[in-house]
């Protein structure tokens, strides 16, 4: 029997609301740039992929593209420390995320925000210690 090799990439939608504040949020405060935007014309809904070095993923105005509410974890992020340092110091009036160890890995470090529409991103590295 033969093995796949099975070489894919997932990326979550998450739900928006105000594109003016998403942008705020992901572009202005977190750094993401946007690769793509689509909508129908004014007034449509937007759909859009954005990334962050290797990250990315799909925000979307769009009625059926889930819930708002969901957690994602970016696992593997490099610089975490320094990117954490970053964002503390843009003075972003609507997130103050800590750096945690959590309790599952002691030899991790995480940093959580939320997003406009309460979407959870967890940033995860791997220390060396």
């Amino acid at each position: 029997m033969s093995r796949l090799h099975i070489m894919a990439t997932i990326k979550p939608v998450l739900r928006i609301f105000d594109y003016d504040k998403t942008i705020e949020f992901y572009v202005d405060w977190l750094g993401f740039k946007i690769d793509w935007e689509h909508t129908f014309g004014p007034g449509a809904p937007r759909f859009m992929q954005v990334s962050l070095g290797d990250v990315s993923f799909y925000l979307s105005e769009h009625h059926g593209d889930g819930s708002p509410g969901v957690h994602i974890t970016i696992a593997d992020f490099k610089g975490l420390r320094a990117y954490h340092k970053q964002l503390i110091a843009k003075k972003y009036k609507y997130n103050g995320p800590g750096l945690e160890v959590p309790f599952w890995d002691e030899h991790s470090i995480t940093v959580t925000v939320i997003d406009p529409v309460g979407n959870q991103i967890t940033f995860t590295e791997k220390e060396d210690r």
